[in-house]
């Protein structure tokens, strides 16, 4: 529906299901939910954020006061948490991986996102060196399975740091699904498995970025959804994706928006004022 607010902006109505108790959107709290955690709040954390004024954002956007961080003098560790809080939400990267001596490995990554169109490429992050990463490099090959809403606990529960000898889907009660093109299986209860061939690690200080070549998709045919251009594509409401936030929060879809892009011979010419 159209929103007189903003022209141009189409409001997707929401999508309407029952909830379980436990879900996230009940803001019920789930047992165990949490990451690792990186340090307290230090006196260098505090002596490195001071709060100052920023007169020209505040006479046009009412702002008011900012808080100036200087990573360098924070501290890399309390930097990381910051970071989180402000790039949200991260969509998250279920990365399942086969060790060179057969253990099934599967992992979460919120530093996740689309490489490359042609071909198409995906990327992730491990922070540190994890199971994920030392597989991905071992046996050139991964999956990126749909981190789903009703999967919230579980999801949770595999970033738990079992030994590499452990497989996180006999720990958590997880359904190996055999992959078409690839060693490491699906989670049958993801949606969506992005089947990988390892292209490049990029090492970056304490992290890697993993960049893999999609073989492979596997989506589930009841969530997808022919819109009004005739488009036959997955549905995000269908998905129900689960995005990462900061501290040990986590989100659901809320508002989906619609709007157009602006070819530049039919700018309107207005946004400047």
């Amino acid at each position: 529906m159209p929103d007189a607010r903003r022209p141009g902006v189409r409001v997707q109505p929401p999508f309407e299901r029952p909830r379980d108790p436990a879900e996230p959107g009940d803001r019920v709290a789930a047992a165990g939910i949490g990451e690792d955690q990186v340090g307290g709040r230090t006196q260098q954390e505090t002596e490195s954020t001071r709060t100052t004024h920023a007169p020209d954002a505040t006479a046009r956007h009412d702002r008011g006061m900012r808080t100036d961080i200087d990573p360098a003098e924070m501290g890399s560790q309390a930097f990381y948490k910051v970071l989180n809080s402000v790039i949200v939400p991260r969509p998250i990267a279920w990365v399942s991986t086969r060790s060179a001596a057969g253990v099934d490995n599967l992992a979460p990554h919120s530093f996740f996102t689309a490489a490359c169109v042609d071909p198409p490429m995906v990327q992730f992050t491990s922070v540190g060196k994890k199971d994920s990463l030392r597989n991905c490099v071992e046996t050139n090959e991964f999956v990126v399975c749909l981190a789903n809403e009703p999967m919230f606990e579980k999801i949770n529960a595999t970033a738990t740091d079992f030994p590499a000898e452990v497989s996180e889907f006999a720990e958590v009660g997880l359904t190996r699904e055999p992959s078409l093109t690839v060693a490491p299986p699906r989670v049958k209860e993801s949606p969506v498995a992005l089947e990988c061939r390892t292209e490049h690690t990029l090492e970056l200080g304490d992290s890697t970025v993993v960049i893999g070549r999609v073989l492979h998709a596997a989506i589930d045919e009841d969530v997808f959804d022919t819109d009004e251009r005739g488009n036959h594509l997955p549905s995000a409401t269908r998905l129900r994706p689960l995005a990462r936030l900061g501290r040990n929060e986590w989100s659901t879809l809320g508002e989906i928006l619609e709007i157009t892009r602006i070819p530049y011979k039919k700018w309107p010419g207005h946004y400047s004022g």
